[in-house]
């Protein structure tokens, strides 16, 4: 039986980077689920890859969307159900950690937690590294800490990462998880 598994970790934590290897490596047996953002692209983002890029009405009272959050700025984000299918590939999908509980609500079943854990002084480094700029970093690092609060782990099936761990073992993990 195929698995969802559900990628979470404070920013710079390389959630992106161990996706985009899973599904090099193995395109027969992984798919990235793309979200969905009323927010402006990203330099170097792609529509339909990174993100499906909409319109902010798109997600107003939509019920084929779940997991849909407004941020401050007034952006939203959220994921389309028919995306969460594992039918023949098993899903990918990157949270926030205030997510996990709003899954968890969904009542779906084979679903992994994959916590990728970052010291702060490795994630402002790679945050820098990919351009963000300061005032970006500041407000990740405050967000990243108040989103961590009210995640229930009990009645879930964890595999806990490092930043730091070789990018090899860490797919070599989730594999070990679809057995």
């Amino acid at each position: 039986m195929k698995k969802l598994f559900v990628f979470v970790g404070d920013g710079g934590s390389g959630k992106t980077t161990l996706i985009a290897e899973l599904t090099k490596r193995h395109p027969d047996k992984f798919r990235k689920v793309v979200s969905c953002t009323s927010r402006s692209p990203r330099t170097n983002e792609v529509d339909g890859v990174d993100y499906h890029f909409l319109h902010a009405t798109y997600f107003v009272n939509n019920s084929e969307l779940v997991l849909v959050k407004q941020t401050d700025k007034g952006d939203y984000y959220g994921t389309r159900k028919v995306d969460l299918r594992a039918d023949i590939h098993n899903p990918l999908l990157t949270l926030r950690f205030a997510g996990i509980s709003k899954l968890v609500d969904l009542g779906l079943n084979n679903v992994v937690i994959v916590c990728i854990s970052i010291t702060e002084n490795l994630k402002i480094e790679r945050m820098r590294g990919r351009g963000d700029t300061e005032a970006m970093i500041v407000q990740r690092l405050k967000y990243d800490d108040e989103d961590r609060t009210g995640v229930n782990w009990e009645r879930l099936e964890i595999i806990e990462l490092q930043a730091t761990d070789p990018l090899a073992g860490k797919v070599e993990q989730i594999i070990k998880a679809c057995q």
